[in-house]
């Protein structure tokens, strides 16, 4: 009896363990792939490995710092008005923190979120005129790569 109640607390706490490591970004992403007036992408670190990420400037700069994976989601006005609630709620609570852009010139918000002076990820929401646009960055971030990042994103939106 003793045994299979220790193997039931084993259990119960790895459960707890893995749903744990999935991030709240990520989770979204989940609740809303296949939605009607949501398309989803997604891309690997795999995939990432075979192209370098070159922000352009002045001179061309890599981002520094792993670049484990990308997503990006666009959801229509129209069709997608609970997803584009969620996507916004979800960014306003914690753990995620807004970064003020100082060159902020359209309607896109900065969320980030910090593990020291580290950014974990970047999640660039923005408006498209017709919906929403999200782009999700997931590494390990320097804070002057977010603005890099925004630039990029915003040439895509």
């Amino acid at each position: 009896m003793k045994t299979v109640f220790l193997i039931t607390i084993i259990a119960w706490f790895s459960a707890m363990t893995a749903s744990g490591q999935t991030s709240a970004s990520d989770k979204l992403y989940l609740q809303l792939e296949g939605t009607k007036g949501v398309t989803t992408m997604s891309l690997s670190n795999a995939i990432i490995d075979m192209v370098d990420m070159v922000v352009d400037d002045d001179e061309s700069k890599q981002v520094t710092g792993p670049l484990e994976k990308v997503k990006m989601m666009i959801c229509n006005e129209e069709e997608g008005e609970d997803a584009i609630k969620a996507v916004i709620d979800t960014f306003e609570k914690k753990p995620f923190d807004e970064v003020e852009d100082a060159d902020a010139e359209g309607d896109g918000r900065v969320f980030v979120i910090r593990k020291g002076r580290k950014i974990k990820e970047c999640h660039i929401v923005g408006d498209k005129g017709d919906g929403l646009i999200l782009l999700s960055f997931y590494g390990d971030f320097k804070i002057e790569d977010i603005d890099k990042l925004v630039d990029k994103a915003e040439d895509i939106n």
